[in-house]
């Protein structure tokens, strides 16, 4: 079969022998001037069944070894090497032929050597042991036949060709390797890219195969559920994600495969058991071959947001049954008179003693009912009485005395109210009963005993602690706080709390009017509550009521609670609430420091970047809109692994001073902080050390 070359032949060969007529005699036969060239074509053609036209070798020669090695060195360097090289085995007074071929070997190693020697030179055996490696190196004996001359001639070139042609395969694909490794490196990175901004996403973002198998779960995704990437990835949807309505989602999922598409809302629940509400919009992904592959997912947790939907919903509903409730009550008043002058008529004439009692049970059910319809008035309508100087203290103790009284022997009851407490300027029947009211509540949420604690102290709530608490201004206040030892209540109790006819004691037991008619009695006092609960550990009520400092109480000397200056320093100040950076820059700069404000994780990583050499800490809100605390903390730290960073946040302590250590932060203040809380903690901040980078 004709041979085909892709490299061409090269077919230099360099004689070294010091006899001169050897030099002839290899021109003879390998570079004849005549027509002893067919002979070499014919030789050629019953070696290797080539049928092209051949030419001849070129030969050059060299009488000394360091001569061969020169003219080697010379053709490599014009880029035409030579092939091979017949050596003479001995070439006094210079190099022997081991020692040249050693010498070749180490300028080019793939050129092929053939030892020429007579039987008297050298053992073959000795040859061998001196010359390796020996798959390149063949012997010739003196004197030469032409012939095998001939055949060593073109059998040499052309395994010199086909090593060159494979190292040049070898160096294609090397070359192919490493371009295409490139590549793949180039795409993994650019993988890696979109995954970092993927987890900067604040919606969850995780891919599923058909099989409802999870295959990607970003960062948020470990935030909202629980699961970290390397538990969610490979398991089932369902296994990382309890949805309160499979058949709902199943029917999501079927939208998806026959629409492409999917939007909506759904009810989850985490791995530590939050009930979640997400807003889903799924997307079918399809293969090169349009076929479906798997399923994009993107959940945007709203469960603030519709918290915050349901209170709006809640407030309109408690203003709407307060006018309603407030119809009632007029009809009701105008039911209960008559009946109560009725029953004292009655009263007048009646001496029979059963009938007599008859007419006590419906004047007490009569009088039950003003009293309730008194509640709904003030619900509806606020309260209103007589504001005198009021000394809680005295109030406070005799609560404690009538629960003493009158509260199961199993209750204990414990007040803690010093002598100096500011004065309140209110309706003392009033707050008696808004207290006794909450005082009541506390002990039917302990059937099975327990403690119920009243303490009061005076409070100075300063503009930055108003702006965070709801219905507060800055000011004096006293704070009566109750805190009993009962069964407690669930979120979704808690958030009830304080609605008209809303309760959780059975019927008959209650008429759910009594907190929201203390409510009704704190706010037409100008104040404000919070409460906490926790289940099977109890809640805790403030009821914050503003006050007057009474004469001989002053406020603290600015010299006796001297706060921290800065001195210029640059503070970012990151939170997206406006009242909030407005007054906690306005604080901050009042002692001293410079504030840099952000509205948001991205235009505070702006900032960063432009101004990182002159910021001195940053003071991040750990809830955000765009890019939350968490997730901002994780870019400002890949910016300065040194950067001085305090968290803040106004939801569960616990919770937030676990995510702002799991961030990489060490230092938390709870919202609402005061200005001596904020500024004491920077200024500890600023005087830390800052770490060595490693």
């Amino acid at each position: 079969m004709p041979h085909t070359s892709m490299t061409a032949s090269n077919r230099r060969i360099l004689v070294i022998d010091d006899n001169r007529s050897i030099h002839a005699d290899f021109r003879k036969i390998l570079a004849p001037s005549n027509a002893a060239g067919n002979d070499l074509e014919a030789a050629e053609a019953a070696l290797f069944g080539t049928v092209k036209q051949v030419q001849t070798f070129t030969v050059d020669t060299a009488s000394q070894g360091e001569e061969g090695l020169q003219m080697v060195k010379l053709a490599l360097e014009e880029g035409r090497p030579y092939a091979m090289a017949f050596v003479d085995v001995r070439m006094p007074p210079g190099w022997d032929g081991i020692e040249t071929t050693r010498q070749i070997w180490q300028v080019c190693p793939d050129m092929q050597i053939v030892i020429c020697t007579a039987y008297a030179d050298c053992n073959w055996s000795d040859v061998q042991e001196q010359i390796k490696p020996r798959d390149r190196m063949l012997i010739l004996k003196k004197p030469f036949d032409i012939i095998e001359v001939l055949q060593l001639a073109i059998s040499l070139t052309e395994k010199s060709r086909l090593l060159q042609e494979s190292k040049s395969h070898l160096r294609d694909l090397e070359q192919r390797v490493k371009q295409r490794t490139q590549e793949l490196e180039a795409s993994q990175m650019v993988a890696h890219e979109k995954a970092s901004l993927l987890d900067l996403s604040r919606d969850v973002i995780l891919v599923c195969g058909l099989d409802h198998h999870v295959t990607y779960w970003n960062k948020s995704a470990e935030r909202l559920y629980g699961w970290t990437s390397a538990e969610a990835v490979g398991r089932l949807v369902s296994d990382n994600i309890k949805d309160k309505s499979p058949e709902f989602f199943q029917q999501a999922y079927d939208k998806v495969l026959q629409t492409g598409e999917w939007d909506g809302e759904l009810q989850q629940v985490g791995k530590d058991g939050r009930n979640l509400v997400v807003e889903g919009r799924w997307t079918l992904l399809r293969d090169a071959a349009g076929q479906p592959r798997s399923i994009l997912v993107v959940n945007t947790d709203i469960t603030e947001r519709k918290k915050f939907e349901d209170q709006m919903l809640r407030a309109q509903r408690m203003e709407s049954l307060g006018t309603l409730a407030g119809g009632i009550a007029h009809d009701l008043n105008n039911a209960l008179t008559p009946i109560m002058m009725s029953i004292e008529l009655l009263k007048l004439h009646e001496q029979d003693a059963m009938r007599m009692g008859v007419l006590a049970t419906i004047e007490n059910s009569a009088r039950r009912g003003a009293e309730m319809v008194r509640q709904v008035l003030s619900f509806s309508r606020g309260v209103e009485g007589q504001r005198v100087e009021v000394q809680a203290g005295h109030l406070l103790k005799g609560i404690e005395k009538i629960a003493n009284e009158t509260f199961l022997k199993n209750i204990r009851v414990s007040s803690d109210i010093p002598a100096n407490l500011w004065i309140v300027q209110g309706d003392p029947t009033q707050i008696h009963q808004m207290l006794l009211n909450m005082c009541v509540n506390a002990r039917d949420a302990m059937p099975n005993g327990g403690t119920l604690n009243l303490s009061a102290s005076n409070q100075l709530v300063d503009e930055q602690c108003a702006t965070m608490m709801p219905g507060a201004k800055s000011g004096p206040y006293l704070l009566v706080e109750l805190e009993d030892t009962g069964t407690g209540m669930p979120p979704e109790v808690i958030d009830r709390i304080f609605e008209p006819f809303f309760t959780t004691k059975d019927l008959g037991k209650g008429t759910g009017l009594g907190l929201s008619s203390s409510l009704a009695i704190i706010k037409s006092h100008k104040g404000f509550i919070r409460a906490t609960s926790e289940m099977d550990k109890g809640s805790k009520f403030q009821v914050y009521l503003p006050a007057q400092m009474a004469e001989g109480v002053s406020i603290p000397a600015p010299v006796e609670t001297e706060l921290p200056r800065g001195n210029g320093e640059l503070v970012l100040l990151i939170d997206d609430e406006e009242p909030v950076r407005h007054i906690t820059g306005q604080t901050l700069e009042s002692f001293g420091y410079r504030v840099l404000p952000a509205a948001d994780g991205v235009e505070a990583s702006s900032l960063y970047a432009a101004h990182k050499e002159k910021i001195s800490v940053v003071l991040t809100d750990m809830m955000m809109p765009v890019m939350d605390g968490p997730a901002t903390i994780q870019v400002l730290m890949r910016m300065d692994p040194k950067v001085r960073i305090i968290a803040a946040s106004g939801l569960s302590v616990k919770d937030m001073v676990l995510k702002a250590t799991s961030a990489g932060v060490k230092n938390f203040i709870p919202k609402p902080y005061t200005a001596e809380t904020l500024l004491r903690m920077i200024h500890a901040v600023l005087n830390i050390q800052p770490v060595a980078s490693p």
